[in-house]
This record gives C-alpha cells, sequence and structure tokens, in this order.
C-alpha cells in the first residue's frame, strides 16, 4: 500500500512539474500543483480506482492554465512579466510545430509573436480583461490566437507576392532580356517571346498557376523559395506548375508562340 502510494504521488509530481515548466514557472511550485492535482483527483474519483498519467497531466496542465491567465491580468508587475514570459515561451513553441512555421523566417515568426502578445497585453487591460469564457483553456485560446496571426501574416504575404508578380512581369522580363541580349535582332524576338510567355500566363483562370508561372519563368524564383512565399508544399508547386503548363498546351496560338518553353 504504502509503495502504490509512493507511485501514485511519483505520478502526480511528475505531471506537475512537466506543466509547470510549460507554462507556469516562476509562478507555481511542484508542491503548489501536486495538491491541486490530489484534490481534484479525489474530487472526480473517491474511490480507489488510480488515475491514469493522462488525466492527471490534464489536471496540472488546467489549473497551470487558469493561474497562468490570473498572472496575465494582474495588477502587479513582476507577477505579470513572468506570465509574459511563459506566455512567450508557450505560443514560441507552439508557432514552431504548426504547419505555418515553415512559411516563416526568423524575423517574421518573431513579428508575428510580438504583435500577437501586443494585442493580448491590450486585452488583458480591459476591464474586464479579454480572454477565454474559462481560464482553463486559456491555453488553447492562446494557441488558436497565436495561429490566426500566423494565418493572417502568411496570407497577407502571398497576396502581395500576388499583386507583385502579376501586376509587374514586365519589370522582369526587362532584367531577363537585357541581362542576356545585346543584338537588337536577338534583343526583340526576345522581348517579343517574352511579351507572349506574359500574355499566356495571365490568361490563366487559376491564380496558382499564374503565380507559379510567372515566378518560375518571369522572375526566375527557385521553387522552393516560392513555395516558402507561398505558404503551401513544394510539391504543389511541382503540381501547379504541371498543370499549368498542360493548360498552355492546350491552346494551339499559345503552343505555335511559345514552342522554346512548352518542350
Amino acid at each position: 500500500m504504502i509503495e502504490r502510494c509512493s507511485d501514485l504521488e511519483r505520478t502526480i509530481y511528475s505531471a506537475a512539474e512537466r506543466a509547470i515548466q510549460r507554462c507556469a514557472r516562476e509562478l507555481l511550485t511542484v508542491e503548489m500543483v501536486a495538491a491541486q492535482v490530489r484534490k481534484e483527483w479525489e474530487e472526480l474519483s473517491p474511490g480507489n480506482e488510480e488515475p491514469s498519467q493522462k488525466l492527471l497531466n490534464r489536471l496540472a496542465l488546467r489549473y497551470c492554465s487558469r493561474t497562468l491567465y490570473r498572472a496575465c491580468c494582474s495588477s502587479q508587475t513582476e507577477i505579470r512579466n513572468f506570465a509574459f514570459a511563459n506566455l512567450r515561451r508557450y505560443m514560441e513553441q507552439t508557432l514552431r510545430q504548426s504547419k505555418y512555421a515553415s512559411s516563416l523566417t526568423p524575423f517574421a515568426a518573431e513579428d508575428v509573436l510580438q504583435q500577437t502578445l501586443a494585442d493580448l497585453q491590450k486585452a488583458f487591460l480591459q476591464d474586464p480583461p479579454g480572454g477565454p469564457d474559462d481560464p482553463s483553456a486559456f491555453l488553447k485560446w492562446a494557441q488558436t490566437v497565436i495561429l490566426r496571426h500566423a494565418y493572417a501574416y502568411v496570407e497577407k504575404a502571398r497576396h502581395e507576392m500576388t499583386i507583385s508578380l502579376e501586376e509587374q512581369p514586365e519589370i522582369y522580363i526587362e532584367e531577363v532580356v537585357d541581362g542576356k541580349n545585346h543584338d537588337p535582332e536577338e534583343d526583340a524576338i526576345s522581348r517579343e517571346l517574352h511579351q507572349a510567355l506574359k500574355n499566356a500566363i495571365l490568361s490563366l483562370s487559376n491564380p496558382n498557376y499564374r503565380i507559379v508561372l510567372i515566378g518560375i519563368y518571369l522572375a526566375g524564383i527557385e521553387e522552393c523559395e516560392l513555395a516558402a512565399r507561398m505558404g503551401v508544399q513544394l510539391q504543389d508547386i511541382y503540381l501547379w506548375r504541371h498543370r499549368a503548363l498542360n493548360a498552355l498546351r492546350s491552346k494551339r496560338e499559345v503552343v505555335e508562340a511559345l514552342h522554346i518553353w512548352l518542350r
């Protein structure tokens, strides 16, 4: 019996330590979290049934979540600073593990993080403070907030790149032509071909096809870089390029004008 109790205590303390490291450093002690977890478990299961590690982890994390939210809204500067340090670490980890991580440079990720923290700070200073209805769900709520900011950032960058590529392809055409041809006749032919290519690409109805072809063939952007800018997988770029070229090949007049690129 004594050994069983010791095992249970170790399990509870393990859950408490894990939760504190994730989001409640300097705000709670292991003893405080362990006592709360033990109390809540006894209320949930008054019998002799052993709690699972998963249940204890969840109870510990929910308690730390409540504590972190209240600390973020605290009027005491030191407590609030500890809270935001924990919140930053938690959201930083969330961002690193998200699907947006590959689309954000370190500087972009920092921008997303700082903007999110600034918005949350304003929300916490309101009366009543902003946040979830249930403080136990604060961590999940914070995850949603940072991921929404990341999505907005990636979509904005993608939209700006789309406008840049679709509205100013002639800039890239001139760069390619000027860098390769010095003979007036060859220069004129090259310009004509590039103009035909631009017109053909812009005639495609699918915006992703247009972006990919303009980016690769007119702007000279590598596929991997284009995927990062658009916030998509590299295989998506390959697929869109393949389908876009097939769409161009289906147009006889385009094939005749662009046989060099469509071989």
